[in-house]
């Protein structure tokens, strides 16, 4: 087998065209140079390697190279120079193709250049199978771990890129603009010179040695630009400027940005880190000892007071150098993983403004909260929502009742743009579900891609399958009666967002049931003798209707009922309601121990049988019970409802003294 693989990687070598630009020296080593805007369009460098790549080793596939804005993070991806090549690590063709494209490029070329093709690639880092591949660190392997994963085994398949293999081009890469992009080109031809006639010998004057050539300054000349913008690597690499500054002027130095450290809630910048159990923003984290002060630092010492700056992330400062030269920065961060996003350093004078070179954050959608006034409506005992990812928010159609339980169950996902996926409880960043997890990193705890119900975050149970479940259930108690407020949180544009939740709301509080009539003391009129009385039931009614028959303690009774009404839209008659066409005993949608729009007689469920069979549901929705009468006096005949303001139609009722 190992044979046949080795006979395929020497049969692609012929695919490879020659090298006409390898006559000229690789491009250098490309700098840390992370995505500073968002152009996400397939840059024409990139196109030509993830093409050469797919021809070169068939069978291997594409993941895609741009990304859209509102994904998170800072990823190449989002200017079109990021290629994700689809190999598979548990493939040994896949292994064995990485490791010959991994060979060839980091191969030591005739002229004795290192990593010549990847150079003249212009690729500035690759990732696969847990290791990273810098060019700023020559290429020299590094254990790698996805700021989005606190293990490797917490890791899903992708963020280990042991699914594909992710490259990153430098900027000159991504255009095309280096060596290997143009190995084809054609020579420019060497023109033959002409014949020249042999010169009359002069004498030769004595040669003026030439001047020696002024030195190039390095200073930073802040006449010709107002400053200088130094993107910082988070990851503890050590960076010294191209630029010098001249000894003994002052300069103003600004820091801005933030960076992932770990995982979605370790966040830091410049001078501060995100305590998730103080919830606020403070200097030098305990932690340090482990992962380093995550400070930035100019000169080998933190240059920025021990306070942090708010919602801004701005720190500044004046620093008057001691002797001219070069600025050396780095932030202090001892973890072995790559982190996300980066540091922005600006050099200038003492008052310039410098916001231009400053990272710039989006407006975001506040936290949904509950309306002011919340919109009334019926009672709600069962009522199934759709929330739609790009609306606001959503209103139940029935109102809750402040203080009952409810129970709240949720389905489905939505699609929040930029690859980020959320349902009721979780939410997706790069293919990793988590449990909570901000999408902007100036608010690290963030509930973001939650569904929130009246303001207040859904927090539900899943039945032990986790985020994987997409289907979660909690009890809600509302604090005010009122119509509920349903929204999903996007902080960022809902106008690419897509997909629903489908929420379902049901009663769990039982309802208060009708009264029984008061108790009276037998007399000698027709009320108490009467044998028969036809009594309509208005379902409109709380307290019910009262019979003008009064009966006996201990009287046996037949009672027959007829007719049907209707509750919020559902047909009902004594004791059957019609769900989905179908009339039943009980309602499959409700959660309830009783059968709300049964008719009660004196405040009590009697148990009525279909008249003219054993049981079920009557088609001529009549029915039927042998009744013994608890105490003296009328009989009370209601309808168990919560809300009775919307009923329709009537009951017609027959009460016939047996004996």
């Amino acid at each position: 087998m190992r044979t046949g693989w080795a006979a395929l990687l020497a049969a692609l070598l012929v695919l490879v065209p020659a090298a006409a630009a390898a006559q000229e020296p690789p491009e250098p080593y490309a700098d840390y140079d992370p995505q500073s805007r968002c152009s996400p369009t397939d840059k024409p460098g990139t196109l030509e390697l993830a093409a050469w790549l797919q021809k070169s080793y068939p069978g291997s596939g594409s993941l895609g190279i741009s990304r859209g804005c509102a994904a998170s993070g800072v990823s190449e991806h989002k200017e079109g120079r990021a290629f994700d090549w689809a190999v598979d690590h548990r493939s040994a063709r896949d292994r064995a193709y990485v490791a010959d494209f991994l060979k060839r490029i980091l191969a030591t070329d005739g002229k004795g250049n290192p990593a010549a093709k990847a150079r003249r690639m212009g690729i500035m880092y690759l990732i696969w199978n847990d290791r990273i591949y810098a060019s700023y660190r020559q290429f020299e392997p590094q254990p790698y771990l996805s700021s989005g994963c606190a293990t490797k085994a917490s890791c899903s398949v992708t963020l280990r890129h042991r699914n594909h293999v992710h490259i990153s081009l430098s900027r000159a890469g991504g255009r095309g603009a280096t060596s290997w992009y143009h190995r084809d080109d054609p020579k420019t031809p060497t023109p033959t010179p002409e014949p020249t006639p042999e010169p009359t010998p002069e004498p030769t004057p004595e040669p003026t040695p030439p001047p020696a050539p002024e030195p190039a300054s390095r200073l930073l000349d802040l006449d010709e630009r107002p400053y200088a913008r130094v993107r910082v690597p988070a990851d503890g690499t050590a960076l010294t400027t191209r630029f010098e500054l001249e000894a003994g002027r002052s300069y103003k130095v600004t820091a801005a940005g933030l960076f992932r450290y770990g995982s979605r809630h370790e966040v830091a910048d410049a001078s501060c880190a995100w305590s998730r159990t103080r919830q606020a923003w403070l200097p030098r984290p305990a932690r340090s000892a482990r992962l380093g002060s995550l400070n930035l630092e100019v000169g080998g010492r933190p240059v920025f007071a021990d306070s942090c700056s708010g919602a801004g992330h701005v720190y500044s400062t004046t620093l008057t150098p001691d002797r001219t030269g070069p600025l050396r920065v780095q932030v202090v961060n001892r973890r072995r993983a790559e982190p996300q996003g980066r540091l922005v350093l600006a050099v200038s004078r003492p008052r310039t403004d410098v916001r231009a070179a400053l990272p710039a954050y989006p407006p975001l959608h506040p936290q949904p909260t509950a309306p002011a006034q919340a919109p009334r409506g019926y009672g709600l005992l069962a009522e199934t929502v759709s929330v739609p990812a790009s609306t606001a928010a959503v209103l139940t159609a029935q109102e809750l009742r402040a203080g009952a339980r409810y129970r709240v169950s949720v389905t489905g996902t939505t699609a929040l743009g930029g690859g980020v996926t959320a349902d009721a409880q979780c939410v997706a960043v790069d293919g990793s579900w988590f449990r909570q997890a901000s999408l902007d990193a100036r608010f690290p705890d963030a509930d973001h891609g939650n569904l929130f119900l009246d303001g207040l975050a859904f927090a539900g149970r899943s039945g032990g399958e986790g985020c994987a479940a997409h289907a979660f259930t909690t009890t809600y108690t509302p604090t005010r009666t009122g119509r509920l407020r349903l929204a999903v949180w996007d902080p960022l544009s809902r106008a690419d967002n897509t997909g629903a939740l489908t929420v379902r709301v049901q009663r769990l509080s039982p309802l208060t049931t009708p009264p029984g009539p008061e108790r009276e003391r037998p007399r000698r009129t027709a009320a108490w003798t009467q044998r028969r009385e036809h009594v309509t039931v208005a379902p409109t009614r709380v307290h019910g209707t009262l019979s003008t028959s009064r009966f006996r303690h201990g009287e046996r009774l037949r009672i027959v009922v007829g007719g049907t009404v209707r509750s919020h839209g559902t047909p009902a008659d004594a004791t059957c309601v019609k769900v989905d066409g179908t009339w039943q005993r009980t309602d499959p949608r409700l959660a309830l121990g009783q059968d709300p729009l049964e008719l009660w007689v004196d405040g009590r469920p009697v148990g009525w049988h279909a008249q003219g069979s054993g049981g079920g549901c009557s088609a001529e929705h009549r029915y039927v019970v042998s009744y013994v009468v608890p105490r003296s006096g009328p009989l009370r005949l209601g309808l168990l409802d919560l809300d009775h303001r919307d009923n329709t139609g009537s009951l017609a009722v027959t009460l016939q003294r047996r004996g």
